[in-house]
């Protein structure tokens, strides 16, 4: 009995399959013919992800432009800038990645800036000099080797703010400002400048509180707190808030209570 292979015309019995004998050339093709498809080259392995960026000196180059903007503030256009750039510096740090050595110090300047944000919106709705705090009652005489005594309105941050009399060519205010002693120099803002009409003479280089160094007008003024008393002294102009430097009582002991600051010779 025979079979018949389709396509082959080939007769099959009990015996050994007969027929043409392929040469070698064409064994070659066959078995390239019948190769899997899966033999072709593989393929490449995917491209590493890039590396997320680190937005921290982008964010620190945002604030140092809102403290720019803020220290030369003259109309309510002006304010809603520094605001926007407060609020694209906050946006900034807060994208620092977490694998990145600044992502502690972004989330502790994202708080910061904040707070200026929340400053430059105020003056954004309604940029009127803030009204003077009321003048702090006579300080009666001070024990022998005690320099000054000064009350602690409250604390920002865990820092002191207490009342500092400005006096300049139009009179003389008393304003908050933050008893920093990690300062070395005094801020005032440009606010309070105008109020008492401190005149500038000159500008200085500071590191303000993101790390970044920004150029500042520099102004005289009379300083007075808790019974101390310091005449024509330079001071920088800008940022949101008045801080009291170590220029002012770096010569005295200092003790910092919870209701006031002494200064003893």
């Amino acid at each position: 009995m025979a079979w018949g292979l389709t396509g082959c015309g080939l007769a099959v019995g009990s015996g050994a399959l007969t027929g043409p004998t392929p040469e070698p050339s064409d064994q070659a093709a066959l078995s390239a013919q019948t190769a899997p498809a899966a033999a072709a080259a593989a393929p490449d392995p995917p491209a590493p992800a890039p590396p997320a960026v680190d937005t921290f000196r982008d964010a620190v180059n945002r604030a140092t432009s809102a403290v720019a903007i803020g220290q030369s503030a003259q109309s309510r256009a002006d304010w809603e800038l520094a605001a926007s750039r407060w609020q694209q510096a906050i946006a900034l740090m807060e994208q620092v990645p977490t694998d990145s050595p600044n992502r502690a110090q972004a989330q502790v300047k994202a708080q910061e800036y904040r707070q200026h944000l929340a400053a430059a919106q105020r003056r954004a709705t309604d940029n009127i000099v803030p009204a003077a705090a009321p003048e702090p009652a006579a300080v009666p005489d001070l024990p022998t080797g005690l320099a000054a005594q000064i009350p602690i309105q409250r604390r920002q941050g865990g820092t002191p703010v207490i009342g500092v009399t400005l006096g300049g060519g139009s009179g003389s205010q008393t304003f908050p400002m933050l008893f920093d002693t990690g300062a070395t120099g005094t801020l005032i803002t440009a606010d309070m400048a105008r109020a008492v009409g401190v005149t500038v003479v000159g500008e200085t280089r500071a590191r303000i509180a993101d790390g970044s160094v920004v150029t500042l007008p520099v102004g005289l003024v009379n300083i007075e707190l808790g019974g101390l008393r310091r005449e024509q002294v330079k001071v920088a102009i800008g940022g949101s808030y008045g801080l009291l430097g170590q220029d002012i009582y770096g010569q005295y002991g200092i003790a910092i209570g919870s209701h006031m600051i002494h200064l003893h010779e």
